[in-house]
């Protein structure tokens, strides 16, 4: 690299809380400490000096953490001349790390806040975001921007995995108490991504609609009872918090849908004969599906169905 110079620097000139030009988070120092322990540092890090005697890091921040970790008072670093752009020197520290791993989602949303700074975000849309790997659309930006400002427990969950990024970045519609509560209750019960946007959205719209707290709701005896259960196992918690939230968020679909049930449980249609309801109980269309072996099988079949068309509660159902 042009403009670089190789000096002997005192580890403490250099200042590791400037992450300026550092992408990095979410990281094991275990086995960089062996290994710098064992046969020290084979690529010196970059740094660029920023004023008086003072040094900003461009590329190797981790192993400079681990330098301060083992008590390296001084290093060999690489030092970038002090008339590059800002601009520059943070493509230098993407690139690089690019070369030799794939970032993690929040990573990626604080290499785009960085970007911000120098370019504009159709450049960013279009340039950068399928350099990190991402499809170059506008609510993909939207997505991953907003995690790099979460908390950083939720931020850790997200880098391992426990929490999806598009569920993290939902987190944000809520205050920094309701976050913590929220974020409890899902690592308490492991929903996968699905149920974790299941349950959240429902949240969000019960506290949007009712005006209250998450702290509110979760207080609520019918939820804390779930919670304290010691009978029941994390699957079925899971489950029945997520009928509760149901029943807050929409609840005559979840009255009709119980109603329809214990209906359709004294029917007496067997195992074979399926009726179906209008979706979330919105329209008048239902459907009667069975299956059959033979033709005494259908005629068995047949007559059940006719006979429900006597049945009061049915009537009840179709006719409103």
């Amino acid at each position: 690299m042009g403009n670089v110079e190789y000096k002997q620097l005192y580890l403490k000139s250099i200042d590791l809380t400037d992450t300026t030009f550092v992408t990095t988070y979410g990281f094991n120092l275990t086995q960089l400490k062996k290994s710098i322990e064992k046969i020290g540092i084979l690529n010196p890090p970059l740094v660029k000096k920023k004023s008086g005697e003072q040094y900003s890091i461009v590329c190797g921040y981790k192993r400079l953490l681990v330098c301060q970790e083992i008590g390296i008072k001084e290093l060999r670093c690489a030092v970038m001349c002090q008339s590059i752009e800002d601009k520059d020197t943070f493509l230098i520290s993407l690139y690089d790390n690019l070369s030799h791993r794939v970032l993690n989602p929040v990573e990626k949303s604080i290499t785009i806040s960085k970007l911000q700074k120098y370019y504009s975000v159709e450049v960013i849309v279009k340039k950068f975001l399928p350099l990190l790997g991402l499809n170059p659309h506008y609510s993909v930006l939207d997505r991953i921007k907003p995690l790099s400002s979460l908390d950083v427990k939720i931020k850790d969950a997200v880098v391992d995995g426990r929490v999806d990024e598009g569920v993290a970045a939902k987190f944000l519609n809520f205050s920094k108490k309701d976050r913590e509560l929220l974020f409890q209750l899902l690592s308490a019960l492991r929903f996968s991504k699905n149920k974790q946007n299941e349950v959240i959205d429902n949240f969000y719209d019960i506290t949007k609609r009712d005006g209250c707290s998450i702290s509110g709701i979760l207080n609520a005896k019918e939820l804390r009872d779930i919670l304290a259960d010691s009978s029941l196992n994390i699957p079925q918690k899971g489950s029945r918090v997520r009928y509760f939230l149901r029943k807050l968020r929409y609840p005559k679909i979840v009255k009709a849908e119980k109603y329809f049930l214990e209906m359709k449980k004294n029917l007496n249609l067997g195992d074979s004969i399926k009726l179906t309801p209008p979706p979330s109980f919105e329209g008048d269309r239902y459907c009667i599906e069975f299956q059959f072996e033979n033709m005494d099988d259908l005629g068995e079949n047949l007559k059940r169905i006719d006979s429900i068309k006597h049945n009061k509660e049915f009537k009840r159902v179709i006719e409103g």
